[in-house]
């Protein structure tokens, strides 16, 4: 007998047989027991929750002859008529691959032929976003009022792609990610069918992998069964354990957790780069490495009962860090440079402070040798107000005359910042740089860069010295440079959209002579904002 995958022969035959979706099956149900069907159904959710194995189930329920509590019978005629895979009336159509205004046109002609068996004829569109905005028209009146013998069922994993005069003319029901509960059954239901012994954490395991889709959950089970070699059986049965699922999905061993853990804990940071390359070199999946690190240090605060604020801030940045990687064209460099960032901001806080102080009295400048804005005064370096000053006269300065070729070569040699990772006096920065903060314009002697976090935008304009000497070490050149939240930026964005001619440059030197000068020309150049 020729094999069949084992989603496709686990596939539910009724409604008894569905893992999860409850609330839909009972809408389902209770529809065709009461004689109450919709002319068109739109059925959206996740990949791998059952939206077309429920669509199948749902047209054959509404045709079968002596159905019962709203399942089908399969023993009557149309029973057997629709368990045929060339069903005339069950007509599954794939809008990938159908989605012209010609072939529903065509569909359109059909739809007048009264079904050839069944009571009802069905038409099942899968990934319905995929049709084109004139097939989508062609659809609207046909969907609106089609005759009394067709049923239409919509399915698609992308809602926000279908036209809301489409949604408004269904029933829509929304299909949620499976529990792990109902995966781990059939999962272990399957397994037992399949003379195969897996343990309890492996089948949890298969359920984290496949993010509530219970398809992926069954594909990973088939390809671990695959995985195990016949010399690796016992007395004819598979042995699945956890460590084979986390090899064949690309995460680390338990064991092997365990030791980066620990690494993390002991703060081996050259160990944990080394781990890192490795892990790289071999294909683990980083992503995961660090959805790990975060479950891992969250049940620990709530297992432990210690809420640590230190450990709820590691947990936070870990987040963060795996946004910023889902985005990142190099999420190794990000999670590297990430990591060593919160080993080490802690430890080196206090050392990057007193390097800060000698650089300031070594040079006796805030911002820049060739720079003549004086800062003796302590409390005036301090002041919020004044740094306020600064923004917005080196935000006006880049705006007045912003370069795409320099913001351009700023971005594509971001990543060398790295190399400074370790310097003694300017490593600490040198990681925020390359972990959190993005460049947004430059022009000839500025740059704007952006943060997420208020904090960390004030943590970088206290020391732009060190900020300025590290643009100068990597891109060799000399750049005034600035930090603002990335609302801030949006904000000068409108701004600029509006009227850009409302940056004026301002040459920073000419505000040495008088205390205030520095204030009232940044209040000047932007009273009218």
């Amino acid at each position: 007998m020729e094999y069949q995958a084992l989603y496709r022969k686990y596939r539910p035959k009724n409604f008894n047989e569905v893992a999860g979706q409850n609330v839909t099956l009972r809408i389902l149900k209770n529809a065709i027991l009461s004689d109450k069907i919709s002319h068109a159904y739109l059925f959206f959710g996740p990949r791998g929750t059952g939206k077309t194995s429920i669509a199948k189930i749902f047209a054959r329920a509404i045709n079968c002859e002596n159905q019962k509590n709203g399942i089908q019978c399969e023993k009557c005629k149309s029973c057997s008529i629709s368990n045929e895979k060339e069903c005339v009336d069950i007509i599954e159509i794939d809008a990938a691959s159908n989605n012209s205004v010609d072939e529903i046109r065509e569909l359109k002609n059909k739809v007048s032929f009264v079904p050839s068996e069944l009571k009802y004829k069905v038409y099942i569109i899968d990934e319905v976003h995929m049709l084109s905005i004139g097939a989508f028209n062609a659809l609207l009146k046909t969907l609106e009022e089609p005759p009394e013998h067709i049923i239409f069922i919509l399915a698609t994993t992308e809602l926000q792609k279908v036209p809301a005069t489409i949604i408004s003319r269904c029933q829509t029901l929304e299909f949620k990610k499976i529990s792990n509960e109902d995966m781990r059954n059939k999962i272990t239901t399957i397994a037992n069918n399949e003379n195969i012994k897996i343990d309890e954490e492996a089948v949890d395991e298969i359920c984290k992998c496949s993010n509530g889709g219970l398809r992926d959950a069954i594909g990973l089970l088939e390809k671990a069964i695959s995985y195990v070699s016949i010399n690796e059986e016992q007395n004819n049965i598979k042995i699945i354990n956890c460590d084979i699922i986390k090899e064949i999905s690309g995460n680390i061993s338990k064991s092997e957790l365990e030791y980066f853990i620990t690494l993390f804990e002991n703060k081996n940071v050259e160990k944990i780069i080394e781990i890192i390359n490795a892990y790289y070199n071999k294909g683990v999946d980083l992503l995961k490495l660090v959805t790990d690190l975060i479950e891992y240090q969250s049940n620990k605060i709530f297992d432990d009962k210690k809420y640590d604020l230190n450990k709820c801030t590691i947990v936070k940045e870990l987040d963060l860090l795996l946004e910023t990687m889902k985005k990142s064209d190099n999420p190794k460099i990000i999670f590297e440079i990430s990591i060593l960032n919160i080993l080490l901001s802690n430890d080196d806080k206090e050392n990057v402070k007193n390097n800060n102080v000698m650089l300031s009295d070594k040079k006796n400048n805030y911002i820049n040798a060739d720079e003549n804005i004086n800062t003796n005064n302590s409390s005036d370096l301090d002041s919020k107000e004044e740094n306020q000053d600064i923004e917005k006269i080196r935000v006006a300065n880049t705006l007045c005359n912003p370069q795409k070729n320099i913001i351009s070569s700023i971005r594509n040699n971001w990543n060398e910042l790295k190399n400074l990772a370790f310097d003694k006096n300017y490593g600490n920065i040198a990681r925020l740089l390359s972990s959190d903060i993005l460049p947004v314009a430059a022009s000839d002697s500025n740059v704007i860069l952006t943060s997420k976090l208020n904090g960390l935008k004030e943590q970088i304009n206290t020391d732009l010295y060190s900020v300025e000497k590290i643009f100068e070490k990597v891109f060799n050149k000399a750049y005034k440079v600035i930090c603002i939240t990335e609302k801030e930026w949006s904000e000068y964005i409108k701004l600029y959209k509006e009227n850009k001619d409302i940056f004026r440059y301002v040459e920073e030197s000419e505000v040495n002579s008088e205390k205030r000068t520095l204030k009232d020309k940044a209040k000047a150049l932007f009273e009218d904002i």
